[in-house]
């Protein structure tokens, strides 16, 4: 059970129906929700129909005066309604009205607060009245309407009875006046006896929704934030201007598209999110500690560290929930706690793809390859995993020196995959010739789809050439850079400059025609290549039609082109393969020994004499 206290030092704030609001939504949620009505002075909770009881019922008041009169706390389940049932979750709805109305001033007027505290132990009264609340509803939720201002009443609504409170204000200065005093009581309570830690919750309400083009409102909430101690922005529900609010309209339930029922659940989420024991909330809380851990509005890194723990105690057999808690600590490079963690989370049958695939990586950081590789295999074996878990287990089971290229093609998680999905995933397993095993079946699959997207289809065929280029299968490769035309000067040339390298592959002999027929379509290339490869290309074409000086500035050029490349990877025409800049820079000191005619060396993706033959 969750106690939190909706307070405003004044009225005219809305808190009444913020907090009917979210003891809706919370009930749509399949909570189970008890509202109090503890705004003695100013009751009505129970004239909106979500919680009219079905029946009438005395309420706090006379719970209180009964209990005056008789020395013995009475039973708390005559003085609750049962409100109707809302949504399909099955949440539930029960209502503690005030007191009944036919003698309510009159009862009210019988009351004194300071002498029930003083002299008739009222603090034992309220600490039964929780008790009971919780024994006899079991509510996820108990949601006080306070009274406003300063009252006898209102320290039992802000610090005794409850775990949060959310404050609502408009933001002026007789606000931050009056709540000065009431913050610092309510945080005092973390430093008594009772060592209880109130979460507060602020909420700047009925607040115009202006352009605040003098920073009026800006500069407001900002010394409130000072004044009150505040981490971070308040939540703002905005002045919302509609006849519906004369009918009480409960907007979470009958408009829930509505800005304010958005806002509304905004609150819903804050309160929550310091509940353990909703699995909602401690999702969002955890959702939240990973994305906020360095921001001055998070919580303290040992309170936040402490809260996890609270909630890795309330669902430790929640798999989900263990498994995000596995998330921080592996973002944190605590490896130990994360493995046993996800783990923990997988065992309690939380394993889909995301989960599996995270122990992966954690077993390859161990050294554990065996297990390394089975979760991986478990990943391939999903077809819920998405494209770039697909692409990140592959290379995994391949750095792991896993050699069943068709099984992993074969895969259901592949298998999965659409045709724009296989073509992004094959296009980036180019950078070794294990790497080739993988995207020129890929490649072909797409290519053998007579009714794939065009796009798609052209873009495949020129990639699965320039594949199997870098597999040697030069002969293989000529009819996809012949077929492969392109509107665009630069896909022309490149698919000239890679027939003619094809064609030199399978022939063993450079026709010049090919090469010079590039130079023309350079020349007439308007557009600034700004890669290493495209010098790289032009230098090599230079070479082949005897114009050395020209290949030479062109290798330069790729030389310096590499000072930018950083720790990315470059694509070379010497192997047909994406490699590191450090790789690059040997292709081109390789080149530069050819053109300047210190070897008959030949580009490395002839070698070995496998251009002729398809394997």
């Amino acid at each position: 059970m969750y106690t939190t206290t909706f307070y405003s030092f004044k009225g005219g704030v809305g808190r009444t129906m913020a907090l009917v609001n979210s003891a809706v939504s919370l009930a749509l949620r399949g909570r189970r929700v008890l509202v109090v009505d503890f705004d003695v002075e100013a009751p009505g909770i129970d004239t909106f129909d979500a919680l009219r009881p079905r029946k009438s019922v005395p309420g706090l008041i006379d719970f209180v005066d009964d209990y005056v009169k008789s020395g013995v706390a009475p039973d708390v389940a005559n003085y609750i309604g049962d409100c109707p049932d809302i949504g399909d979750e099955g949440g539930k709805l029960w209502i503690m009205p005030s007191g009944r109305s036919d003698s309510y001033a009159t009862t009210l007027g019988q009351i004194d607060w300071m002498d029930l505290y003083d002299r008739l132990d009222g603090y034992l009264l309220f600490e039964d009245l929780k008790a009971q609340w919780h024994n006899t509803f079991q509510p996820d939720y108990v949601l006080i309407d306070s009274r406003t201002g300063h009252t006898d009443s209102s320290g039992i609504c802000t610090r005794q009875l409850p775990d949060s409170v959310v404050i609502l204000f408009f933001p002026n200065e007789q606000n931050l006046r009056g709540l000065t005093g009431i913050v610092h009581a309510i945080r005092s309570e973390a430093e008594g006896p009772r060592h209880k830690d109130i979460v507060l919750h602020f909420v700047m309400s009925n607040v115009p929704d202006l352009d605040d083009e003098d920073q009026i409102l800006e500069d407001k909430v900002l010394e409130f934030r000072v004044q009150l101690g505040i981490r971070r922005d308040p939540m703002i529900v905005h002045r919302y201007d509609s006849l519906s609010l004369l009918n009480q309209v409960v907007f979470s339930k009958d408009r829930p598209r509505s800005r304010l029922a958005r806002e509304y659940d905004q609150i819903v989420r804050e309160i929550s999110s310091r509940n353990w024991e909703d699995r909602d909330g401690a999702l969002e809380y955890i959702r939240r500690a990973g994305r906020h851990r360095r921001r001055e509005d998070s919580d303290p890194i040992r309170t936040r560290d402490e809260n996890l723990e609270k909630i890795k105690h309330a669902h430790s057999h929640d798999g989900e929930v263990l498994f995000r808690l596995g998330e921080i600590r592996e973002h944190e490079r605590q490896g130990e706690s994360a493995m046993q963690l996800i783990s923990q989370a997988i065992d309690h049958g939380y394993d889909p793809p995301e989960a599996l695939l995270k122990r992966s990586r954690l077993h390859e950081g161990n050294d554990e390859q065996s297990d390394a590789i089975r979760d991986g295999w478990r990943v391939l074996e999903s077809a819920d995993a998405s494209p770039p878990m697909v692409h990140e287990v592959i290379r995994r089971l391949l750095r792991l020196g896993e050699t069943e290229p068709e099984s992993i093609i074969d895969s259901t998680a592949v298998m999965s995959l659409d045709t724009e999905e296989k073509l992004w995933l094959a296009s980036d397993f180019n950078r070794s010739h294990r790497d080739l095993l993988i995207s020129v079946p890929l490649f072909e699959q797409i290519v053998a789809l007579v009714d794939s997207d065009p796009n798609v289809h052209n873009s495949a065929k020129f990639r699965l050439g320039m594949s199997y280029m870098g597999s040697g299968r030069c002969v293989d490769a000529m009819p996809y850079f012949m077929d492969a035309q392109s509107e665009s000067v630069r896909m022309s040339i490149a698919t000239a400059f890679n027939y003619a390298m094809a064609r030199w592959g399978v022939d063993r002999v450079i026709d010049r025609e090919l090469f010079e027929r590039i130079i023309e379509l350079d020349q007439s290339n308007e557009e600034n290549e700004e890669t290493a490869n495209y010098p790289q290309c032009m230098a090599m074409v230079h070479w082949v039609v005897g114009e050395t000086e020209n290949a030479l500035t062109c290798l330069n050029r790729a030389q310096l082109a590499l000072t930018d490349l950083g720790k990315r990877s470059e694509f070379s025409c010497w192997r047909y393969l994406q490699v590191s800049a450090s790789v690059f820079r040997k292709d081109l000191e390789e080149m530069r020994a050819m053109i300047e005619g210190h070897t008959q060396a030949t580009p490395r993706f002839m070698s070995g004499g496998v251009c002729h033959d398809t394997p």
